[in-house]
């Protein structure tokens, strides 16, 4: 049977605020701070000049400019000293290299110290002409063709020299230099596959020659080995001096790339000269920028003091109590309402007040939650509980289940929306010894319901803070409807 009216006791409110008391005192402290920090915001904000501030804004701004600044010297000159510097010593050192092989050249080269404009010269051209076998004379000219262009070629491909004959040439040129400053005094040309011409150049004519004539019999030898058949027959024959443009171009192509070469390596030199001066007039700037922030920034603290003093520590301690005592007061207010509206107002069995006051069933027992508070004792005096041991509390819920059941002769059972592996409940079922049995929650399931068939009597069993007064209501009207009777209530 269900008492419609509600009975609020100051010491189910009491409770409640104990229980919640962290909550409480966190909600009343944290809304406190910040109200306090506001009245200190709000005493500074009214007593600070705004010229001051303006003034240090601004020089923060140039600090903050100049910091930039410095910065990005310190990037250039990481730049130049890990990227730029190194880049062109890497290409000074290819210059150097490359310059020095041209000036060798230059030096060492029988070609570019000859005379253009009385350039030594020898030239032999010669003919070679095969005679056709009588079994050959219907393809004459193809033949013919084939042959020369193969003696031809032959003498062609004499050059560059064999060491032997390079040799022989040093000898008559009279200098032992590199096989490259021979070859390029020597050319042996072929001309339409049935003449060879040959060419050497020196400041002597008469050397050349020599050259010229040894490198005839060595090529006639080499036609007479491969065609013992073949004639040979010179057509044109000249030895003397001669203005070589061709000659005088290359010469100057190659001093002029010495030349140029030599400007590029005075240059990146130059270049690297300029680096490391820019990183030393950056370092400069850098100390006379740093100098100017260390100004600005006692500038700064010069106006800060200013604007301090402005404020006085009275009106900010003034301002931060006025505010904090009114957030606490708040705070406490706020945590106090929600509190009351949760637990007073919510719709849920708090303690078992709440089952007495609303309901004319006996409290057959009120075990121990698993929840401790900081006033433990205090909260379960106020809310009737026993504040005896755990197995004493149980011991005593468990007789009076029994007892009633005894004294009312017929069968029991306990239903409810809890979890049978609830510790306290599990403890309450081990102690009854199966006497008393859990049949679940009949508004979860039909299994419950069907549980309930041979028993008389039901004792609801409600768990705090989680069982509504609605549900209970529906549990005892679906209870009433099967015909059966509540006999009390357990509450977990």
């Amino acid at each position: 049977m269900e008492n419609k009216e509600i009975q609020i006791r100051f010491s189910d409110i009491a409770a409640s605020f104990l229980k919640s008391i962290v909550l409480i005192l966190v909600v009343t402290i944290v809304l406190g701070t910040a109200m306090a920090g506001f009245g200190v915001y709000r005493a500074k904000r009214v007593k600070v000049d705004p010229s001051i501030q303006e003034t240090i804004n601004t020089l923060n701004k140039d600090v903050t400019s100049k910091q930039e600044s410095v910065h990005r010297l310190e990037d250039s000159n990481k730049t130049i000293l890990n990227v730029n510097i190194p880049y062109t010593e890497k290409k000074v050192a290819r210059d150097e290299k490359l310059t020095q092989s041209r000036r060798q050249y230059i030096e060492e080269s029988i070609f570019s110290n000859i005379d253009p404009f009385n350039c030594g010269v020898s030239r032999v051209s010669f003919a070679i002409d095969i005679p056709v076998p009588e079994d050959a004379k219907e393809e004459y000219a193809q033949y013919r063709t084939e042959e020369l262009g193969r003696l031809v070629n032959a003498c062609v491909q004499m050059y560059p020299l064999s060491d032997a004959n390079m040799a022989k040439v040093k000898s008559i040129i009279g200098s032992d230099v590199e096989k490259k400053y021979i070859d390029e005094l020597i050319s042996i040309e072929n001309s339409k596959d049935e003449m060879v011409k040959i060419t050497v150049v020196h400041n002597d004519p008469e050397i050349a020659k020599k050259v010229t004539d040894y490198l005839f019999d060595q090529l006639s030898a080499e036609i007479t080995s491969i065609s013992p058949d073949a004639i040979i027959t010179v057509v044109s024959s000249n030895t003397g001096t001669e203005v070589n443009w061709s000659m005088n171009n290359t010469q100057v192509s190659y001093q002029d790339s010495l030349l140029l070469a030599e400007k590029n390596l005075a240059s990146d030199q130059e270049s690297i000269t300029s680096s490391y001066k820019t990183i030393e007039d950056n370092k400069k700037s850098i100390e006379d920028i740093n100098e100017e922030i260390k100004k600005i920034n006692d500038d700064i603290a010069s106006n800060q003091k200013k604007l301090n003093a402005v404020i006085a520590k009275k009106d900010l301690l003034k301002s931060a109590i006025k505010f904090g005592l009114v957030g606490a007061v708040a705070g406490l207010a706020l945590a106090c309402a929600y509190v009351y509206v949760r637990d007073v107002l919510g719709g849920k069995v708090r303690n078992r007040n709440n089952i007495l006051s609303r309901y004319s069933y006996p409290l057959l027992g009120a075990l121990p939650g698993s929840k401790k508070y900081i006033f433990d004792k205090t909260v379960k005096r106020l809310e009737g509980d026993s504040v005896y041991e755990k197995k004493d509390i149980i011991a005593s819920s468990s007789a009076s289940i029994l007892a009633a059941v005894a004294a009312d002769g017929g069968k029991t059972c306990l239903i409810g929306p809890v979890d049978a592996k609830d510790p306290s409940f599990a403890d309450l079922l081990k102690s009854l010894k199966g006497r008393v049995e859990y049949k679940g929650n009949i508004l979860s399931g039909s299994e419950a319901i069907k549980n309930l068939e041979g028993y008389d009597k039901v004792i609801l069993v409600e768990k705090r803070c989680a069982s509504r007064y609605d549900s209970i209501n529906e549990e005892i009207s679906r209870i009433r409807a099967l015909h059966k009777d509540v006999l009390g209530f357990v509450l977990l």
